[in-house]
């Protein structure tokens, strides 16, 4: 493989690898990491075995647990049958093994195509519930600042800044104080806002409209 699409993959495999991390979840630190034998998460791999530009990364759920030693062990000793209706009789560290794959497997490809990434399944009949990972598709990201139109639709909280647009003190920066909505009605616009007056004493009441959310270099951590 060209040393240049590596290093392309490597660097989508830390963003995936990311991603997950950001969702909570472990991420198992590679086979190529002994400690990796230890732990169990998610393990992020690159699909390197396809021609530039159809690769991508192997996404899968690893178990190192006692879960998974009983299943090994079943497995060696061959524990596991046909039964008379046509099905399979497994014992039960195995039946949960699958399950667990199963449940994690489609768990994580909901997780990453929510994030809006191209994922496949059964591409791989030797990687059991493993998914195949490709590029993001363009589009808004959980880490984008939320703004106005949407940034204010059921009011702001104390605390935030905001910037008023009408009145004897437009384009003066404040701090919202209260919100008051409808009689038991908590969603929507609010009716008023209460922020700090500009002079810097006192409060000053405000319609909805007459302030929208400040800069991002002037809003409150």
């Amino acid at each position: 493989m060209p040393e240049s699409h590596r290093a392309e993959l490597s660097a989508f495999a830390d963003e995936v690898r990311a991603e997950l991390a950001a969702a909570g979840l472990p991420i198992h630190p590679g086979h190529e990491d002994q400690r990796g034998d230890e732990v169990s998460g998610v393990l992020v791999e690159l699909a390197d075995d396809f021609e530039p530009g159809q690769g991508g990364v192997w996404v899968s759920w690893w178990i190192n647990s006692p879960l998974a030693e009983a299943a090994l062990r079943a497995r060696r000793v061959g524990a596991w049958r046909r039964d008379g209706a046509g099905g399979t009789e497994w014992h039960p560290a195995l039946r949960h093994l699958f399950v667990v794959r199963a449940a994690m497997s489609s768990a994580l490809e909901e997780i990453l195509q929510s994030l809006g990434y191209a994922v496949l399944r059964d591409v791989d009949d030797y990687r059991e519930e493993g998914l195949l990972v490709r590029t993001r598709a363009p589009g808004p990201h959980w880490r984008d600042r939320a703004v106005p139109p949407l940034a204010g639709s059921t009011g702001y909280t104390p605390g935030i800044r905001v910037r008023l647009v009408a009145g004897d003190f437009a384009g003066a920066v404040t701090t919202v104080i209260s919100h008051k909505h409808p009689l038991g009605k908590i969603i929507g616009p609010p009716l008023e806002y209460t922020v700090e007056h500009p002079d810097g004493e006192g409060q000053l009441t405000v319609a909805p409209e007459d302030l929208t959310l400040a800069e991002d270099e002037e809003i409150q951590p």
